[in-house]
């Protein structure tokens, strides 16, 4: 096709997506880290109150919706119905502007319910109510911005929405942290504050929209002109429409699976942390003596709120987004691999290239283990160093740490789960993990009532039901994948040896964080060192048990060049 970017394998355009995550990621590290240092563990705790109930309807945006219409446009290139996949990006723009619209409108009558909910006063649920307002209007241009991103990645070009991405989290970082910078100056408001970091999310949002709109009518897309008058003619806009909502519906659900137990601490931690604090407040505060004493010292030097009864859940909610800021690192990334799939995937799929089907869906799970389980275990590994080093107080070590630990775990299988959930959807199976997903949800449920509830555990209940819900769906994703596809796996391959790599590497990491905190060499240097040490020793490991193979390596992006130096230095054959 003219104008085509080069077609981009499965490696390459995951790399694309993984390569613009990190990017984004780190822009967002580098945006949320220092705004809890501006706005303290009480106002990131309203900042997270708002952005957790905004995140899984933002998921449904833009993880759920542009993978249906992937998959709709992959197919329609693969069965040559170029007229098709041009009319599925115009009945998309319009069925998702739609969706966006009835987003906006749910989440801005959840204002109130929501806040009256996960709060004990009048004033705290205000502070709640104000932020999610200043949220809220992202939901619709997330949704239209859908429907370009899924569009290009049918096409296998991953670079708009990569482009898109980093936009989005630039204007978050510049605009959000400077809004919520002047807030404070002005009002001495953390809950102010918060909310102007907000809307600073919303304006990189606006902006990423623009950038696709104007790349379309600019750039257009790759096919050209006597390719799409020699293609048969394109169905009803209500047939694609039809076939656009079949894929979409379950699909949007299931892009939950990443967002699900967020979804579910939103409504259920703060509330039941209410209800703890108005029974056993001297409990908990004794429990966690050394992080109140530290906040409401600094909370009187700065005049500034102390923690009372009624303001404690919303803290140790935050302190929980602060872990969790770390922990959806590993998700994330692995999505992007999972999103990168689903065109690949659906056109082999399509075409019933079975051995290309085994070999796509080997490379997706290995590629994601390489990544999921040594992440993982690396924050079990060294949660204190981390937590101490990007967060300020003792809070996040105290009551962080722990957190993460147990978040790490919880990782792991999030990170294996997300991709297999879209390998489904690639299959035509987009229901089952529909299925999956809904009893995770009901196990953590019951979880957290159980374990949130009690004094004693408090916060700490969440994510053990974050665990216990992803290694369910994990667990259950795998089956399905084998059941419905006859694909025999190769464990030791794709599971078992990145496993061993990662547990040397966690060994390492714990060894030399054990050594640094002996020598009392600090936050920032036993991080740094732990986090060296773990990546050689897994890199050695992973290449030495052979992980890796040159044709996955010759795969990425200058990967024969990649491939050519690890087979100088006897890493590969």
């Amino acid at each position: 096709m003219s104008k085509r970017t080069k077609e981009q394998n499965f490696e390459r355009g995951a790399v694309i997506l993984l390569a613009s995550t990190i990017i984004v990621k780190v822009i967002g590290a580098i945006f949320k880290i220092p705004l809890q240092r501006l706005i303290g563990d009480l106002g990131f705790g309203y900042f997270s109150s708002a952005y957790d109930l905004f995140l899984p309807i933002y998921a449904l945006s833009m993880a759920g919706l542009p993978i249906a219409v992937s998959r709709l446009t992959a197919a329609s290139v693969a069965e040559g119905r170029l007229k098709d996949a041009r009319k599925t990006l115009i009945i998309a723009k319009r069925a998702f502007l739609v969706t966006g619209l009835t987003g906006f409108i749910i989440m801005l009558a959840a204002i109130a319910p929501y806040a009256l909910m996960t709060t004990n006063t009048k004033s705290d649920a205000f502070n709640v109510g104000i932020c999610v307002a200043m949220i809220a209007p992202t939901i619709l241009f997330c949704s239209y911005m859908s429907a370009y991103r899924g569009y290009y990645e049918g096409m296998h070009n991953m670079y708009p929405t990569a482009v898109s991405d980093i936009i989005e989290a630039l204007g978050k970082l510049i605009l959000g942290f400077s809004f919520a910078f002047v807030v404070l100056k002005i009002t001495g408001n953390v809950a102010y504050a918060a909310a102007g970091a907000l809307a600073g999310i919303m304006v990189g949002t606006i902006a990423a929209a623009a950038y696709l709109v104007l790349r379309h009518k600019i750039v257009g897309d790759p096919i050209n002109k006597d390719e799409l008058e020699a293609s048969p003619a394109a169905r009803t806009g209500k047939a694609l429409l039809k076939a656009l909502l079949v894929i979409a519906i379950p699909v949007a659900l299931s892009s939950l699976a990443n967002n699900i137990t967020l979804f579910i601490d939103t409504f259920m931690v703060k509330w039941q942390l209410k209800n703890v604090m108005e029974s056993s407040f001297d409990f908990v505060s004794n429990m966690y003596a050394s992080s109140v004493a530290d906040y409401n010292a600094s909370a009187a030097a700065l005049n500034r709120e102390a923690l009372t009864a009624s303001n404690m859940p919303t803290f140790l909610y935050g302190i929980r987004g602060e872990a969790y800021v770390l922990y959806n690192l590993i998700p994330t990334l692995t999505a992007t691999l999972g999103i990168g799939s689903v065109p690949f995937l659906t056109t082999v799929w399509v075409e019933k290239n079975m051995p290309a089907v085994k070999k796509t869906m080997e490379t997706i799970m290995r590629t994601t283990a390489v990544i999921a389980i040594p992440a993982g275990i690396g924050l079990c590994a060294i949660a204190p160093n981390v937590m101490g080093l990007l967060y300020d107080g003792i809070a996040p070590v105290e009551i962080g740490s722990p957190l993460l630990r147990m978040l790490g775990v919880a990782a792991v299988f999030s990170g294996l789960s997300v991709p297999m959930t879209n390998m489904l959807q690639a299959i035509g199976k987009p229901m089952l993990p529909v299925r999956n997903i809904a009893i995770g949800a009901v196990l953590k449920i019951i979880v957290n009532f159980i374990l949130v509830g009690r004094p004693e555990l408090n916060i700490m209940g969440a994510p053990i039901g974050t665990t216990l819900c992803y290694v369910y769906i994990f667990a259950s994703n795998m089956y399905c994948l084998i059941k419905y596809t006859g694909v025999k796996f190769n464990f030791v391959a794709v599971l078992v040896k990145p496993l061993i790599s990662a547990l040397c590497c966690g060994a390492a990491a714990v060894g030399v964080s054990m050594l640094c905190s002996y020598l009392e060499l600090g936050n920032l240097i036993a991080t740094a060192l732990s986090v060296i040490a773990a990546v050689v020793v897994y890199f050695i490991v992973l290449f030495a048990i052979k992980t890796l193979t040159k044709e996955d390596i010759e795969g990425f992006p200058k990967g024969k060049a990649i491939a050519k130096v690890l087979e100088k230095l006897h890493f590969i054959k």
